[in-house]
């Protein structure tokens, strides 16, 4: 039967053959096939080969960094993996190149019929264009990808192409590459052309050996393939060009539209920022009892603490306690103990800090927009008040600029413009960069000294975010393991050490008797908890994303006092007005002032910028979330669960639901308008 099917297909002459010879004449029909295809088409053949060394490239590079980098994504533990574990997921690299492949072999036969018209050799020179402008993108796919991976501790996905698009300049894009980099996005077009000049014999050749890999691959994927009880993150063996296709499918094709019920919009603007239905406040009059008034104006310091997270600071399980100088600090201020931020990410948690507003409950930024003119602190502040920002860090990607810019804070000092020495961590993946954190805040003190009262002194520390440079023995409360957690517990103890500094300064100088000091985290910090890929702050809103530590010290005006009740972000500005006695509507902030003996609302919000809505009972501890991208909520109750170990039926909480659906609808809407109103006042020109 054998015989004849392959007589039928004329693999070979009639008669009968053994099975070894039937293999061997198959073999050799495929090499001749093979062979013709290869000189036919030698474009498409090119393409062919430097996507498989492309993919094969990056495998290779994402191999030795797994197991040789000091810093993995994810935690990723290489005692546990073998490197054929990795090699395992080669059939993805493979169907990236089959499936490009064969879509430019089914648009090269499309074109086919144009072979005799004049004007054939555009199409066919257009076609090659094509080629390598896809390797090139190709390329940027698994730079940035990579990039991130070790960098970032996430892949490139959607939201990461949705916060470039919508918070980052193309210019600062750019810096984020290195030479090496843009090198790298090269090489496939080089080595395009390169093949291209290549003899046929050696083109065949090249084509042979790639169906020898491709076995040998295909052989990896079935010996080592193997399911494991505790998955790592999909961002480190997928190929980066199906894990973005699948995520960008994910979120605009399948991922329901997101409507807003006609029924819960507020479509009418009010005075007011907040909705004025009773469903978000008690029905109290709340009494605010103010510290004593001064006859002198106040400085005030904002020590914003980046990335760090409240169940961090004062942990002594494994190690010393990280922060005992804030610790202390924190008997002597008012503690906001059960404080949160009012999003995931930095932009919006910052507005949120200097505006007492709550961000767009959607993934673009307010405060980067140019428009924005909602008042800050700072226009809130006399015109004597001199004010100014420090930070190691490169600003521009995290910092709402045009907010603060156009509120009047203009003196900032940053990544680009300070001339101090810089931390960086090279590999093979990228480049972390920032300056020196111990010089930074020494910088930042010798311009408090300079500083002319009454002042504003912002400082944003760097030195808890990814990668979390080691600055040496001196700064170590645990040795290196290898873990991200162990190098952030290290720099959380730098970082109370700079704390202290400044300090210490404001007390010798006798700053500190006229100087209130906020002492703010901007957002919290995962490292696995509830799902292997959480960590950094913005994949998820559990609460080890969204607690941060919050004090306020001023003996004089804030007398020593831990609030057990929670509070965000949008509650400082308002708190600070109150004691500096600065008059101010409250209807136009998000936030209460902390010195009334009970806060009137129902809830606190914030925004998950994996697209999540979130709001808290601050009575009931209940906290009702629901995910924008996926259409489904749930809920935990924090007394009976703190760690948000089992989730509730959304449906148990129909009115929370309802109030955060409410809310939302109307903020984004509010906010809008009531910048919009403001900027008419500010272009109406006086009557001549």
């Amino acid at each position: 039967m054998l015989g004849e099917r392959v007589r039928v297909r004329g693999l070979i002459p009639s008669g009968r053959r053994s099975s070894p010879q039937v293999r061997k004449i198959i073999f050799k029909k495929f090499l001749a096939l093979f062979t013709k295809i290869v000189s036919e088409d030698k474009s498409l053949f090119t393409f062919f080969i430097c996507l498989f060394l492309l993919v094969l490239a990056y495998r290779a590079e994402l191999i030795i960094g797994l197991f040789t980098n000091p810093l993995k994504p994810f935690d990723f533990n290489p005692k546990n993996y073998t490197p054929g574990w990795i090699l395992s997921h080669i059939p993805q690299d493979l169907s990236v190149i089959l499936g490009l492949s064969i879509i430019f072999w089914l648009l090269s036969k499309a074109m086919s019929p144009l072979k005799n018209k004049g004007w054939f050799l555009i199409f066919k020179i257009f076609g090659i264009l094509i080629l390598n402008i896809t390797l090139i993108a190709l390329s940027v796919i698994h730079v940035a990808h990579t990039q991130l991976l070790f960098s970032a501790q996430t892949g490139l996905d959607h939201s990461m192409l949705m916060e470039v698009f919508l918070n980052v300049s193309f210019e600062e894009l750019m810096k984020f590459g290195g030479f090496r980099e843009f090198l790298f996005l090269l090489i496939p077009v080089g080595l395009f052309w390169f093949i291209w000049i290549l003899p046929l014999w050696f083109r065949i050749k090249m084509a042979k050996a790639s169906i020898f890999f491709i076995i040998i691959l295909s052989i990896c994927f079935i010996s080592f393939s193997e399911k494991r009880e505790n998955p790592i993150p999909k961002e480190i063996y997928e190929n980066p060009v199906t894990f973005l296709l699948s995520d960008l499918i994910e979120n605009i094709f399948l991922s329901p539209s997101i409507k807003q019920d006609s029924k819960k919009i507020v479509n009418e603007y009010r005075l007011s920022i907040n909705p004025s239905e009773e469903m978000f406040s008690h029905p109290v009059k709340p009494l605010k009892f103010l510290s004593i008034k001064t006859p002198h104006q106040w400085n005030i310091i904002f020590l914003i603490m980046e990335s760090v997270g409240s169940r961090y600071i004062f942990d002594t399980s494994n190690q010393r306690m990280p922060m005992p100088f804030l610790y202390n600090l924190s008997k002597e201020a008012w503690y906001l103990k059960r404080h949160f931020t009012t999003s995931n990410i930095s932009t919006k948690a910052i507005f949120s800090l200097m505006s007492g507003l709550y961000d767009f409950f959607n993934q673009e930024t307010f405060g980067l927009r140019s428009d924005a003119r909602v008042p800050s602190l700072i226009n809130f502040l006399s015109e004597t008040h001199e004010s100014f920002l420090v930070t190691p860090s490169p600003i521009n990607w995290y910092f709402p600029l045009s907010f603060v810019k156009n509120s009047g804070l203009l003196e900032m000092h940053h990544f680009e413009n300070l001339n101090l020495k810089k931390r960086e961590e090279l590999h093979s993946f990228g480049r972390y960069v920032g300056r020196d954190e111990i010089q930074t805040v020494d910088f930042f003190i010798k311009r408090l000294k300079k500083a002319k009262e009454p002042f504003l002194a912002i400082y944003i520390s760097f030195v808890a975010h990814l990668p979390y440079f080691d600055y040496g023995a001196d700064y170590r409360i645990m040795e290196e393991d290898g873990r991200a957690i162990t190098r952030y517990y290290n720099n959380l103890y730098l970082l109370d050490n700079m704390i202290k500094l400044i300090y210490e300064h404001l007390k010798q100088s006798g700053l500190l008797e006229r100087t209130i000091l906020v002492v703010v985290g901007d957002h919290g910090q995962a490292f696995g908890q509830h799902h292997p890929d959480n960590y950094m702050h913005h994949r998820y809103s559990y609460n080890e994303n969204l607690e941060t530590p919050a004090l306020i010290y001023q003996p004089i005006l804030f007398k020593p006092k831990t609030f057990e009740i929670p509070t965000t972000h949008v509650d400082l500005l308002p708190t600070i007005l109150d004691a500096m006695r600065i008059p101010y509507d409250p209807l136009l902030f998000n936030g209460e002032s902390l010195f009334y003996h009970r806060l009137k609302r129902r809830y606190i919000f914030f925004y998950g910028y994996e697209k999540t809505i979130s709001s808290l009972d601050t009575q009931n501890l209940i906290k009702v979330q629901y995910s924008l991208k996926k259409r489904k909520g749930w809920a935990f109750d924090l007394r009976a669960d703190p760690e948000e170990k089992v989730p509730l039926d959304i449906s148990l909480f129909p009115k929370q639901m309802e109030a955060l659906f409410r809310f939302v609808n109307h903020h984004d809407l509010a906010l809008v308008k009531y910048n919009e109103g403001l900027n008419l006042l500010k272009d109406k020109k006086p009557p001549s």
